[in-house]
């Protein structure tokens, strides 16, 4: 299998499949590094591969719930929710992601924006 690595200047994107109803890869975060603030327009599933890392997710109101994913656990992120990858942590922090839906204009948006 074809996979297009990343990368950025928090560490790297990995897409190992994009297609208009399904992109699933990996974010690796470097210690003390977090993505903006963003959101998808289609559920996203988050699965921590290795280390940890701090989902930041914003309410309505801006109030920001932070929930850590440990090794082994997952998160669900609705459509629409903005929300914060982040590594506060003294390790490299690798996290499968799945967008269930199109989101080929950001996958895209990734590849012309980020360095092979």
């Amino acid at each position: 299998m074809e996979f297009e690595k990343y990368n950025i200047a928090q560490g790297s994107i990995m897409i190992a499949f994009s297609d208009e109803k399904l992109s699933v890869g990996t974010l690796e975060l470097d210690p003390k590094q977090e993505l903006s603030k963003h959101n998808r327009p289609v559920p996203k599933s988050l699965f921590q591969l290795t280390g940890k890392c701090v989902m930041k997710l914003f309410e309505e109101n801006e109030a920001v719930k932070e929930v850590v994913l440990n090794e082994g656990e997952s998160i669900d992120i609705p459509p629409h929710k903005f929300h914060i990858h982040a590594n506060p942590f003294d390790e490299v922090s690798v996290t499968f992601w799945k967008a269930s839906g199109d989101i080929t204009g950001i996958i895209n948006s990734i590849r012309e924006n980020s360095r092979m």
